[in-house]
């Protein structure tokens, strides 16, 4: 049996008796009881409690997991102290750029969440259109805490169609311009605009910027946080052909 390994991890064994009490309570915390959340993500009943319990998945099980309790597997792996503090402080200094949207076409060794920190090697990365985006998640959620935020650094056109989740969401264009599509409306943000909306709506991110090297990425402050309805699975856009006129908006 392959030795399991999570990206930016050493010791996985020790990481699962950490991830695993804090994914229980993140589900308890969103009211999802073990059978629902292993059927959203797809995952038998006993992985999930093994899990739960401090023993190692495999890394895409633990990223679907994540996803469906709209936090990422960095989140997780914060100290005690910082986990159970009423408050957190995330310091420019630290954290990591991470691989947020990898293109088929990135060869294998590049994997999602993959620690990616020289600016160079972004920009490389980005304009050989191997990652069309990377995520610097901002190490201030609190414990059980809804409200996410991050900065993603864009490259050119985004090959994933998009996403939806529960809840409400804000960009803040911090530099280039922003091709920002929700449904069927696309807006083009710049240096200083923002958005705001449902997270419902199926919704993507892409740099309207040419990529070629010498012009720099687009880059945006995101914020999201769940509202009170249960919290959905990230899927893809065929799965999620939500359009306004269906829901009377």
């Amino acid at each position: 049996m392959p030795k399991l390994s999570w990206v930016g991890c050493d010791d996985v064994e020790a990481a699962a008796k950490i991830v695993g009490p804090r994914i229980k309570s993140l589900r308890q915390a969103r009211g999802l009881t073990i059978r629902g959340l292993a059927e959203r993500v797809g995952v038998s009943k006993n992985t999930l409690l093994r899990l739960e319990q401090g023993f190692p998945v495999a890394e895409p099980t633990l990223v679907r997991l994540c996803n469906a309790l709209q936090t990422i597997p960095p989140n997780l792996m914060v100290s005690d102290e910082n986990w159970n503090l009423p408050y957190r402080v995330h310091r420019g200094a630290s954290g990591s750029w991470r691989v947020a949207f990898r293109k088929e076409s990135a060869p294998k060794r590049i994997r999602d969440f993959e620690p990616i920190e020289p600016e160079a090697e972004r920009i490389r990365l980005g304009n050989l259109g191997f990652v069309s985006g990377f995520l610097h998640n901002l190490d201030s959620g609190i414990r059980n805490g809804k409200l996410q935020s991050a900065v993603v650094e864009l490259y050119g056109n985004q090959e994933r169609a998009g996403f939806r989740h529960s809840g409400e969401e804000m960009v803040y264009c911090l530099q280039g311009r922003l091709k920002f599509t929700i449904s069927s409306h696309q807006l083009i943000l710049e240096p200083g605009d923002s958005v705001t909306f449902w997270s419902r709506y199926r919704h993507r991110y892409e740099s309207d910027l040419d990529s070629a090297f010498g012009i720099e990425p687009t880059r945006m402050l995101m914020v999201w946080i769940e509202d009170e309805e249960e919290a959905l699975s990230i899927k893809r856009d065929e799965e999620c052909e939500i359009g306004y006129a269906q829901e009377g908006a």
